[in-house]
């Protein structure tokens, strides 16, 4: 599924980006630009099984099971967690994204960190 990116008034952020059915297909440069990551909202209500939302610096070239992501968020089975970053976490390129059911071991090669979720994940990411 494609994602949306709509431009908003808020105190902590001006971006939220929405992913209906985040996959092990990385969605590309979804801020087009830096900036600051504040929260992620990651629904897995729909899932017997925990998943990984990972978020990589980058512009192009993310790919699940390839590419170390710069942060790892985990939800168990059934959940939606929402991670608030209250002071920001800065990003120099652009977010690139992706959903799978293993957590990463962070290093280049992560092959075993490549499955979709068996039913969607909605991803809700707040930036500037």
């Amino acid at each position: 599924m494609s994602t949306t990116s709509t431009t908003i008034a808020d105190p902590l952020g001006t971006k939220l980006i929405i992913d209906g059915a985040a996959t092990s297909s990385a969605e590309l440069n979804v801020t087009g630009a830096a900036g600051t990551l504040y929260q992620c909202e990651i629904d897995n209500t729909l899932n017997t099984s925990p998943v990984y939302l990972k978020i990589s610096d980058s512009a192009s070239g993310a790919t699940a099971g390839t590419t170390a992501p710069d942060w790892q968020f985990h939800v168990p089975s059934g959940t939606t967690i929402t991670y608030v970053m209250p002071i920001g976490v800065p990003f120099a390129v652009g977010l690139s994204f992706w959903c799978v059911t293993s957590p990463s071991t962070l290093t280049a090669t992560d092959a075993n960190a490549a499955t979709s979720p068996a039913s969607d994940v909605v991803v809700k990411i707040l930036c500037t």
